[in-house]
């Protein structure tokens, strides 16, 4: 994917964003928020890449653990 490709989506949702800024604290406040989920999106991307399944959907080895958080 190319963020190229999503220019126009992109532009789309800061315009939406832009009408909540009213101060230099708010965008400070938006900045970290978006900058918060995207890392958190692109390493939950990253982990389901690397184990091959998406969380809370069954592995292959039927371990019973599957990225809940808990383990033996």
């Amino acid at each position: 994917m190319s963020i190229t490709m999503n220019k126009e989506k992109m532009q789309a949702f800061a315009n939406e964003l832009a009408k909540e800024i009213k101060t230099p604290d708010d965008l400070g406040q938006l900045s970290a928020m978006l900058t918060k989920m995207t890392v958190e999106t692109a390493l939950m991307s990253e982990l389901d890449f690397h184990l091959g399944y998406d969380k809370h959907q069954p592995n292959e080895l039927n371990s019973g653990n599957n990225r809940n958080g808990y383990s033996t």
